[in-house]
């Protein structure tokens, strides 16, 4: 049970650190850019590069958000809970949505359908296991109404 507790502890410490990047990355975006046209010897792609990675920005907040709350929520015991499944479905939605927004970089560089399939398959596996959760939830309500 304290191994348990310590490895909650270590993942929300990290989803913390995801976060500070991640408001941290908000201003570094057009340097970015500016750095992979300057060594990418393609055709620049500032614009595109800088609208689509802020676009995904949206969606990874998110992502973050919720998964430093799923995890606050396991922290106290609540594991198999409504909100802990309306978490995984909206991250779910979100792993997609990044998804999408990496398909249309792909019409510049193709090298984004990496990005593409690897949030994509998140978004599957997160789908299934939001799924799992959900069962477990009714499982539990059941049980809870036959004692």
């Amino acid at each position: 049970m304290d191994h348990d507790k310590k490895s909650i502890i270590v993942t929300l410490i990290i989803c913390r650190i995801a976060a500070a990047a991640w408001f941290i990355c908000i201003p570094l975006v057009p340097f970015i850019a500016r750095w992979y046209d300057v060594y990418s010897n393609k055709e620049s792609i500032f614009t595109q590069f800088v609208s689509s990675v802020y676009a995904a920005m949206i969606p990874a907040g998110i992502i973050v958000y919720l998964l430093n709350r799923l995890l606050s929520n396991i922290r106290k015991g609540e594991v198999f809970e409504h909100e802990n499944v309306k978490c995984l479905r909206i991250i779910s939605y979100c792993c997609f949505a990044i998804a999408a927004v990496s398909a249309v970089m792909t019409v510049w560089r193709l090298l984004a359908v990496i990005v593409v399939l690897a949030f994509a398959f998140m978004g599957l596996l997160l789908r299934v296991l939001k799924n799992v959760f959900e069962q477990a939830v009714l499982l539990r309500e059941e049980n809870d109404l036959t004692v």
